[in-house]
């Protein structure tokens, strides 16, 4: 399976790891997503930018154990193997959203969905992308 896929969210087209699509009937039922990210097409940044790291860096270190059990899945959304267009959280509850790390970078919108799979966080303290992929997705090459 590919690292990441596209992803379309209110017009805009995004990269996302690929593991947190869910296929016809395999969501997590009556999840909630948490997308910060904006439908602008000039609203991006970098990824190598203080402001994205240091989201990242609370994503492992805080955020989520706070989502704990509730965490579906979590993905950057990039625009390209250099830019940040936002992140997206799923969980089985919204009640956390307000203190989400990426947030600080786009506003979150929150919306009721069934498309993404339950996939692990990352066991952490990776914060590197791989080959322009969303983070956490990706991988080197095998020799």
């Amino acid at each position: 399976m590919a690292a990441w896929a596209d992803w379309t969210w209110k017009g805009r087209r995004f990269g996302i790891d690929a593991r947190c699509l869910a296929g016809p009937g395999a969501g997590v039922p009556g999840a909630w997503a948490h997308v910060c990210a904006s439908p602008d097409p000039a609203a991006r940044v970098l990824f190598d930018a203080p402001e994205v790291q240091q989201a990242r860096r609370d994503a492992l270190a805080w955020w989520f154990a706070r989502l704990g059990d509730d965490l579906v899945c979590v993905s950057t959304l990039s625009l390209d193997a250099s830019h940040y267009g936002g992140a997206i959280t799923v969980a089985r509850a919204p009640d956390a959203f307000a203190d989400d790390p990426f947030a600080r970078i786009f506003a979150g919108t929150v919306e009721r969905t069934d498309a993404f799979a339950e996939v692990l966080p990352p066991p952490g303290p990776v914060l590197e992308r791989y080959s322009g992929a969303p983070w956490p997705a990706g991988a080197f090459p095998s020799a």
